[in-house]
C-alpha cells in the first residue's frame, strides 16, 4: 500500500483518527494531545510499515511532542535513505 508523498500525511492522519476515535486527526498537534498511547503506537507502526514501506521502527524518534507531520517527514527520510 505504498503511496506517493503528498498523500501519506493525509492517510496517516485518517488512520490515527480512526485508532484514537478522533476522526481525521490534525497533523500539527502532538501525539499526546491526540490521545495516542503506547498501544496506539504499535498500531501506528504496523500501519506506517504498510504505508511507507519497510523501515526500522527503532530509528523513529517519537516523543509526546511529535506531530503527525514530524512523523511523516521522518518516515519519508528513513525510506528514502533505505532505498539509496
Amino acid at each position: 500500500m505504498t503511496t506517493t508523498a503528498p498523500n501519506t500525511l493525509e492517510l496517516l492522519a485518517r488512520e490515527v483518527g480512526r485508532i484514537t476515535g478522533a476522526g481525521n486527526a490534525p497533523t500539527d498537534v502532538s501525539l499526546s494531545e491526540l490521545g495516542v498511547d503506547s498501544l496506539n503506537i504499535i498500531e501506528m507502526i504496523v500501519f506506517c510499515e504498510q504505508l511507507y514501506g519497510v523501515f526500522d521502527p527503532e530509528k523513529i524518534e517519537l516523543s509526546a511532542f511529535t506531530t503527525l507531520a514530524d512523523l511523516d517527514r521522518q518516515l519519508h527520510s528513513l525510506t528514502t535513505a533505505a532505498a539509496a
